[in-house]
């Protein structure tokens, strides 16, 4: 598979962003924008290896209109086949835009 960059976040259950196997190379930085007009939301971003979860963060409140830019570039996320895979969980179904910049 390929390496899908932008992703438009709309629901509350867990959403794969890298699957392993996609071979993003270095993932340098990862953008979460809320882009609801009036409501917060909380934001799990964590790695998957071996069926065990590593958080990059867990429940961080992105106030609504605010963007957090995560440098991830000194995070190793190996995204070949079989090895790291990046999920995210929102507490609320509103509207956040993803971009993961490689």
């Amino acid at each position: 598979m390929a390496l899908t960059s932008r992703h438009k976040i709309t629901t509350n259950t867990p959403q794969t962003l890298v699957a392993a196997g996609d071979n993003a190379g270095n993932i340098r930085s990862i953008n979460l924008a809320n882009i609801h007009d009036t409501t917060a939301v909380d934001i799990n971003l964590w790695i998957v290896n071996c069926g065990k979860l590593y958080y990059i963060i867990k429940n961080v409140t992105v106030p609504a209109g605010v963007t957090l830019q995560l440098d991830t570039s000194d995070i190793n996320i190996n995204t070949n086949t079989g090895q790291d895979a990046l999920r995210i969980k929102l507490s609320a179904a509103v509207a956040v835009d993803v971009i993961i910049n490689t």
